[in-house]
């Protein structure tokens, strides 16, 4: 399964990819996401080029991307009430309807915590839409846990 680091070659398909997560995350939870998103040719060159990011592709064996994440440096808030970490936050991942199910995910993440430990960043973070059980069924899987919680009132 081969994972690799994208390429700035790559930015078409990774916006096409993003525009299929877009309406994914749209169906998940109609009333927080827009139907359709298209992130500027900018942001995908830094987060490609940027030594503190890294964005991941899984190519299929037709040599096609079908599934991608994103991972970045961040860190705790300097307010004296939190303990200070470096850490890797997963702000990506996505994998087409075809690919899934083929531990594509699962890859993804191995390279994407294994970029976080040759970053020497403390933990691997990451947020996941609360209804997206296939999703939180992964995580879960993997050694992820629930650190908090967000609750709405309407």
């Amino acid at each position: 399964m081969p994972i690799i680091h994208a390429k700035l070659t790559d930015i078409s398909k990774l916006t096409t990819l993003y525009q299929q997560l877009t309406a994914e995350m749209h169906t998940l939870q109609p009333t927080n996401y827009q139907t359709t998103y298209t992130p500027e040719f900018f942001e995908w060159q830094q987060m490609i080029t940027d030594p503190l990011q890294a964005i991941f592709v899984h190519r299929n064996k037709d040599q096609q991307i079908d599934a991608f994440c994103h991972i970045t440096t961040a860190q705790t808030s300097p307010l004296p009430l939190f303990i200070a970490h470096r850490f890797a936050y997963l702000t990506t991942l996505y994998v087409a309807p075809a690919a899934r199910r083929h531990q594509v995910a699962s890859a993804l993440l191995i390279h994407a915590k294994q970029w976080q430990q040759t970053q020497a960043l403390d933990y691997l973070e990451l947020t996941v839409l609360g209804n997206n059980t296939a999703a939180l069924a992964l995580y879960h899987k993997l050694g992820y846990t629930t650190q908090n919680q967000t609750l709405r009132s309407n």
